[in-house]
């Protein structure tokens, strides 16, 4: 098998096309002394230092830190990182890195782990006899404009001189190899002994036969050494030939260096590769299809960290993908705990055990893996050890764990990593690099695949310095009374990057906006609950794009609505009213003096609701249709002390149903076409839009904080007030849907209604972006997802219910520039926008309550902060800068 592996080496030690000419290399070593022959040889740590060689990193050096030291990482862990191979991308980093700290090479020792790193990648292939002390790696880009590594063995300065066998033997060994692809049959295993005799203790003679260089820590004595043993002939000159030529090679083509563009500091790089080391390091043992946690609106889920002494940040990271409940303990359970915990544990059918550190005591051992075991009787238990797995020795034969992932360490970036692991924000790909008594072998790593968002430091995606600009457009916008306050986040490549709070519910600033509270997030609410609905129905062929509006609602045959197109309504293009204000149609005109509404202040036009708008004070809503009790009849609540008679929802109806239809229609935002949205899906699935969309997609994506009438759940503490509507219900809606429209239906729209925190908006958001996919599940067909998210007709820009951008950089529109032809999205009245960009794969979200406490505060609006805030984001990404340069390029040419 070693030699199998071995040729793998030697079959591609010709694969790359190097930049520099062999014959040029030719042509330098005629002219060298013996003296330059002999020095070329060498390898020594002072050349780092040196100008007139190229300068060289020791690969551990690369990851210290200003001023900080190195990090302490688990070697078992890194070794685990590498085993799997596939380390191409990690390589880069690593030579990114080696760029911005300004060296034109990498030196790393055989026993380091980071050795595993570079084990697919030798471009020499020469020295398979030979037991290397480390080996020297050089970036360079070839003629083709593809970066490759190339890579030399050093070994130490050896004590024997001569070979003890004939050199000619080893090139026909190789010669053999590699005709026969490392099959060795008779007499020739003789001869491969008596060459693996010299496998650790090779002598010069044969290292310098090999090409191999010597790296040298006493470099003035062992020049003295080489240049007596040519000078006197005791080796031949000729001997220096191969080694000489390859380190001329070597010094011509930091020449050929690639050049990165640095978008991050050496220390954000330095973070990055210790995040993708956690990451590709973390093992998963073993794999009941435990992880990732499958089905998690079905579990109640409890987790247990033993080892600490408050919340752990394991569990405070598990609580961002599901509602989890958090034990913990100092120390493995005793008597009086084990009894505690059996009791609160029964009411749970998931539990995710934390150990931290490594107690050696088999007693301890034993006592832990006993409470374990007992509480698994009625659970799935998954364990999750942070330390060198030394523990799992004691573990039983038949263990009861649906799961068992190893992290190698108790830091907090340990925690964050197993904790997304578990419900798949990160894969599993760590091959365990040690064995662990019998249990766990050498080599042991089920894979998992990513399947939920994950969450990454910005640096890991994005330039932090111009991400932060976030903040700044953020602070100033509550400065400016925009808005109150507001939440951001930013999701790349599947993961959270960036979720911030900024100000305060109000403008009294009693109460800091949090990540977790909910916001009225109004017309977004279209694409959420009523076009993933309408796009399921889709999948299942329960109506076509084509389907009239009498098809799917028989009762408007004969009506001006019977031949309105499903998807006419969902570009916005059916020739409907943009909206209807139920409301004011409810007012008393008996008791009503004059028009509702005046531009002037007067006695009687005194209630102000704009700088040049005023209320009528005897406008009052019709007593039959509105009480401020509940009852049988007035059963439905429109806010905490205004019900409204169900009756007028068939007025409502009839109203919509009667409205006018334009006969050519252009584009025209409205909100009608939802009101028929939300009973078609009602009609289909025979259950309140609400609980339908709450059971097929927000519940089991794990977003618990985004729904329909949060108040029936949590208190209004956590909910970010809107407007004091002075005009219908008369205070701050509080917990309550903001649209008019929608609260007179109960408070579930297909136009507005839901309620959501950012981190749980973005689920639903990355499963859009993930083409219909989350958390290892399917709930929309990835050919829906593009066809409704794609413009469907010329001179629309809308998407089936999507907002699209406008491309034309003349003219405004919901999204900032950068955003590409492929985004969609959509924003709010409330003051909300979300925007998914395929192309970078990228979320956006901003949810404000800009209406706080007045609708017509348009500053958030006119002083773009939403596109604003985008238009950073772009330009906080790598990415979009080398596109910029791709087309820079390219218009040139």
């Amino acid at each position: 098998m070693l030699l199998m592996l071995l040729m793998v080496k030697i079959s591609l030690a010709g694969d790359t096309k190097l930049p520099v000419s062999i014959h040029y290399i030719d042509s330098l070593y005629q002219t060298l002394s013996l003296e330059e022959k002999i020095k070329c040889v060498l390898v020594s740590p002072l050349e780092k230092e040196a100008d007139t060689l190229f300068n060289w990193f020791e690969l551990e050096n690369l990851l210290e830190m200003d001023g900080l030291a190195k990090p302490m990482l688990s070697d078992v862990m890194v070794r685990s990182a590498f085993l799997s191979g596939n380390n191409q991308a990690f390589q880069e980093k690593f030579m990114r890195l080696l760029s911005q700290r300004k060296g034109d090479a990498v030196y790393f020792p055989m026993q380091s782990p980071y050795a595993l790193m570079f084990q697919n990648s030798s471009n020499d292939g020469v020295d398979i006899f030979l037991e290397p002390i480390g080996k020297l790696a050089i970036p360079y880009l070839s003629a083709d404009s593809i970066e490759y590594v190339y890579e030399s063995f050093l070994y130490k300065m050896p004590k024997r001189i001569m070979s003890s066998h004939t050199l000619h033997i080893y090139t026909k060994l190789q010669q053999d190899l590699r005709v026969k692809e490392g099959n060795i049959k008779g007499a020739e295993w003789k001869d491969m002994q008596n060459v693996l005799q010299e496998y650790e203790n090779p002598s010069l003679e044969l290292i310098l036969y090999q090409g191999g260089l010597i790296y040298s820590d006493n470099y003035n004595e062992d020049l003295s050494t080489l240049a007596r043993l040519f000078q006197n002939d005791v080796l031949p000159s000729d001997l220096l030939e191969r080694s000489c030529k390859k380190r001329l090679l070597i010094q011509e083509l930091k020449a050929y260096n690639p050049s990165y563009d640095s978008y991050h500091s050496i220390a954000e790089e330095i973070k990055i590769v210790i995040n993708e080391l956690y990451r590709k390091g973390t093992v998963l043992l073993q794999n009941k299809q435990g992880i990732p946690l499958n089905q998690i609106h079905k579990r109640k889920i409890a987790s247990i960290h033993i080892g600490v002494d408050g919340e752990s940040e394991f569990q405070h990271t598990l609580s961002k993908y599901t509602q989890v409940d958090h034990f913990y303990l100092k120390d493995v359970p005793g008597t009086d705990d084990v009894l505690k915990l059996n009791r609160q544990m029964l009411e749970y059918n998931t539990i995710i055990v934390g150990v931290n550190g490594d107690w050696y005591e088999e007693e301890k051992n034993v006592s832990m893996y006993s409470f374990l075991h007992q509480i698994s009787i009625s659970a799935d238990l998954i364990l999750v050890h942070f330390g060198s797995g030394n523990r799992l020795v004691n573990l039983p034969s038949n263990n009861p764990f649906k799961a068992i992932l190893l992290a190698f360490d108790t830091s907090n970036e340990a925690q964050k990593v197993a904790a997304q692991m578990v419900f798949g924000g990160i894969a599993a790909e760590g091959v365990l690099a040690k064995n662990i008594n019998g249990h766990y072998s050498f080599g042991t790593g089920e894979k998992t695949k990513k399947c939920r968002l994950g969450y990454a430091p910005a640096y890991m995606e994005a330039i932090e310095d111009t991400l932060s600009l976030i903040d700044q457009i953020a602070y100033k916008a509550i400065r400016e009374r925009a808005t109150p306050g507001c939440q951001i986040l930013v999701a790349k490549n599947g993961d959270v990057i960036y979720n911030k709070a900024f100000g305060y519910h109000t403008y009294s600033k009693k109460r800091h906006v949090k990540k977790t509270d909910f916001y009225d997030i109004a017309s977004v609410t279209k694409i959420i609950a009523s076009v993933s609905s309408v796009m399921r129905m889709y999948d299942e062929g329960k109506l076509t794009l084509d389907d009239s509006l009498s098809h799917l609602l028989p009762r408007l045959e004969g009506s001006n609505k019977e031949s309105l197109l499903l998807k006419d309504m969902l570009i916005h293009q059916a020739g409907l009213e943009s909206w209807i204000p139920f409301y004011t149609l409810t007012i008393d005109k008996e008791r009503l003096k004059g028009e509702v509404y005046n531009r002037r202040y007067s006695s009687i036009y005194n209630i102000k609701l704009d700088t040049r708008l005023y209320m009528n004070k005897t406008a009052h809503y019709r007593s039959d249709i509105f009480r401020r009790s509940r009852s049988n009849d007035f059963s439905v609540r429109v806010c905490d002390d205004l019900y409204m008679n169900k009756a007028y929802l068939d007025s409502m109806q009839m109203i919509i149903d009667t409205s006018k239809v334009e006969l050519d229609p252009e584009y025209k935002y409205s909100d009608l076409g939802y009101y028929y949205l939300k009973e078609i899906i009602e009609k289909t699935y025979r259950k309140p839009l609400n609980e339908y969309v709450e059971e097929t997609f927000f519940k089991p994506i794990g977003a618990e904080r985004m729904q329909y009438l949060p108040l029936e759940d949590f208190n209004k503490r956590e909910i970010i007030p809107t407007e004091n509507d002075k005009a219908f219900r008369g205070k701050v809606i509080h917990g309550y849907v903001h649209d008019p429209g929608a609260a007179m239906l109960g408070g579930v729209g297909g136009h507005a209604g839901i309620f959501a925190n950012a981190q749980d908006l973005a689920k639903m958001l990355q499963m859009y972006l993930n083409r219909g996919i989350y958390g290892c599940e399917r709930f929309i067909d990835s050919t829906t997802i593009e066809t409704f998210t794609s413009v469907v007709k010329e001179g629309n820009r809308r998407g089936l219910g999507f907002d699209k951008p406008v491309l034309d950089p003349e003219i405004s529109g919901p999204s900032c520039k950068e955003a590409s032809s492929l985004s969609y999205g959509h924003s709010g009245f409330t003051g909300t926008l979300v925007w998914v960009d395929p192309k970078y794969d990228l979320i956006y979200i901003f949810l404000s309550n800009r209406i706080h406490p007045n609708q017509y505060n348009k500053q958030l609006i006119k002083t773009d902060v939403r596109t604003n805030i985008q238009s950073a984001i772009y330009r906080s990404l790598p990415e979009y800068w080398e596109g910029l340069k791709k087309d820079t390029v390219s218009n040139r040419n």
